[in-house]
């Protein structure tokens, strides 16, 4: 049973009905949208899995719809497919330009707008698995850590540009090099996967968790003030201490900066929080002597 959901955007009752009944017929999960205005608010608040989108609509046009709906999701992540009733040079060049995936005439048999939409739902999947191999830790799945600086130098760009607050925690294993001396790397390798199981349960579903390399690991809040990104750490800090891993348990050293605090570069504030990470290590150690 096909679970994918389909976006079809178009003013023209009859010709959502009719393609509605298409797409619902093989198993597909249809919303109509009868307006751009519509479908942009549709898509604030839910995902789909791909847009099938009229050209021609009173108010805003297919093309400024497909614009709109770029400035959100990328050509790899949403595949548009336009809907007219004119194949001419001029209108699939405008539409390609504003960012469409593929055009299908209104007058097509059903099984090619079927085949068509098969096609660019299984280009998607594919581009998406590839996407997430490349963006994730392959021992813990975490994101890596060339995910982290690229997302961290674009929520501290977005900040910069409007304001927007956000924190980060950088913390470090205590333990793990025991662990992996007295009990073997298979065990320690069970010591991360558990780690990042347990804090990722904590975590909010916007917020996003990194391993930088070895027993390092950065945590991205966005929308989070200092207070409540310590909250954040200190919960991830006792889930951490809870563990055992055969008779070993480890320590949870972290580090934080905010935004707020308007370092010039992502760098700096990198730097702060890894530099707090530290000192919050040799206190730990001191505590122990």
């Amino acid at each position: 049973m096909v679970e994918e959901k389909i976006l079809i955007v178009d003013d023209d009752e009859l010709e959502s009905k009719k393609n509605s009944g298409i797409l619902t017929d093989v198993g597909y999960e249809v919303i109509v949208c009868k307006s751009g205005a519509e479908a942009l608010e549709y898509l604030n608040r839910n995902p789909v899995e791909l847009v099938l989108l009229d050209v021609n609509m009173p108010e805003m046009n297919g093309y400024e719809v497909c614009l709109n709906i770029r400035k959100q999701f990328p050509l790899d992540n949403l595949p548009i497919i336009f809907l007219t009733n004119q194949e001419n040079e001029a209108s699939v060049t405008q539409g390609f330009q504003s960012g469409a995936s593929d055009f299908v005439c209104k007058s097509a048999a059903p099984d090619i707008l079927l085949a068509r939409i098969g096609v660019h739902l299984r280009l998607t999947r594919s581009l998406r698995n590839l996407r997430d191999i490349s963006l994730t830790d392959d021992l813990t799945g975490a994101y890596n850590r060339r995910h982290a600086i690229f997302s961290l130098r674009e929520m501290f760009a977005r900040s910069k540009r409007y304001g927007t607050q956000f924190s980060l925690i950088y913390f470090d294993l205590n333990g793990l090099k025991r662990v992996n001396d007295e009990h073997g790397h298979l065990a320690g390798d069970l010591l991360l996967r558990s780690v990042v199981s347990v804090c990722e349960k904590l975590l909010r579903e916007s917020d996003m968790l990194f391993r930088m390399g070895g027993d390092e690991f950065l945590v991205l809040c966005p929308d989070t003030d200092l207070k409540g990104t310590v909250v954040c750490a200190e919960r991830m800090q006792a889930a951490v201490k809870a563990l055992t891993i055969v008779d070993q348990t480890v320590g949870f050293a972290y580090g934080i900066a905010c935004s707020t605090e308007d370092y010039k570069d992502m760098d700096e504030m990198l730097q702060s929080a890894d530099s707090s990470m530290y000192e919050c290590k040799r206190k730990m150690r001191a505590e122990r002597v």
